[in-house]
């Protein structure tokens, strides 16, 4: 989940024009997280149940989530789902992702992922036809590079499954992770390890502190060493709640550095973005509007990515 639930649109116009973007395709493309269609296919492979609290989402079993978002780049080793998501704690991923194998083939967990997904869509969505947004969605996935950005690349050699909302989400699915794949390159080469990076984003996106980061995997020492280093470099105030002058600058910097990565895409889309917005918003709307994407990171259950240790 990469969105930035209260971040500024800046004034300038390809960030403008990439942010609109991503948060209208992000819902559409991710409820595949959230909805129940989903998780109810997982258990019938063999996944458990998914994990929730009062006033949250269901989130899927770690292990069915793991290896089916990583699933379209084969069935990997743990040790490379680390690297390709680049948030998680990898004391977590490795093990779960080897259960995940364990529980199921590559190919029911693939196949549960699309009949999930397109059942939820179209049971909210299902009076509508995607057959122009999913021509745009394409135009812009395809215009998209997949040089470092494993899912991505993932995704666009997996074909397009053969119905119409399932190959809309797919299309959907592969404009989300260009973003994605787009976005860890800038922070890695900002020099910031998971753990920075995924607390600069809490305080960019006036999330509670430390509320998204421990939905990650890593252990409350982890999380404290890390605004520690932050602290010490300038980039965060003294109590680690906002940012220096320095660490604002660099955060802009990530998310501006992620959206001149879009420019093909964007560039593939032309004056049709507007069109292509006027179908995704709607859709984005009646999605969080079901309860399968969250409004909030408090819907967010905070156990989630936290197995037992």
């Amino acid at each position: 989940m990469t969105r930035v639930f209260n971040a500024t649109i800046p004034d300038d116009v390809l960030s403008r024009r990439a942010r609109a973007l991503h948060a209208a395709v992000e819902p559409v493309a991710a409820l595949v997280y959230f909805a129940p269609e989903v998780h109810t296919e997982f258990e019938r492979i063999g996944f458990g149940p998914g994990v929730t609290e009062p006033g949250c989402l269901t989130l899927p079993d770690l292990a069915g989530y793991f290896c089916s978002r990583a699933g379209c780049v084969g069935q990997v080793p743990g040790e490379v789902v680390v690297s390709v998501f680049g948030v998680f704690d990898p004391a977590v991923v490795i093990p779960e992702t080897e259960r995940g194998w364990a529980t199921a083939s590559h190919a029911d967990i693939m196949a549960a992922r699309e009949r999930g997904a397109t059942a939820a869509l179209e049971r909210i969505l299902g009076g509508d036809d995607p057959t122009r947004a999913t021509e745009l969605l394409l135009r812009a996935a395809r215009a998209g590079r997949a040089t470092g950005r494993p899912l991505f690349a993932g995704l666009r050699a997996l074909g397009l499954p053969d119905t119409p909302w399932g190959e809309m989400w797919r299309a959907a699915d592969m404009v989300r992770e260009h973003r994605g794949d787009c976005h860890i390159a800038a922070w890695t080469a900002a020099g910031l390890d998971p753990v920075e990076a995924g607390l600069l984003t809490e305080v960019y996106a006036g999330m509670p502190r430390r509320r998204y980061q421990m939905t990650r995997g890593w252990t409350e020492q982890a999380i404290a060493d890390g605004v520690d280093r932050l602290v010490g470099r300038g980039l965060l105030t003294g109590d680690g709640t906002g940012f220096t002058d320095a660490g604002a600058s660099l955060r802009e910097s990530l998310e501006t550095a992620t959206d001149v990565q879009q420019e093909p895409l964007l560039d593939a889309l032309g004056d049709d973005l507007d069109e292509l917005l006027g179908y995704l918003r709607p859709w984005a709307a009646a999605i969080v509007e079901a309860g399968v994407y969250p409004s909030s990171i408090e819907q967010l259950p905070p156990t989630w990515g936290r197995p037992p240790r």
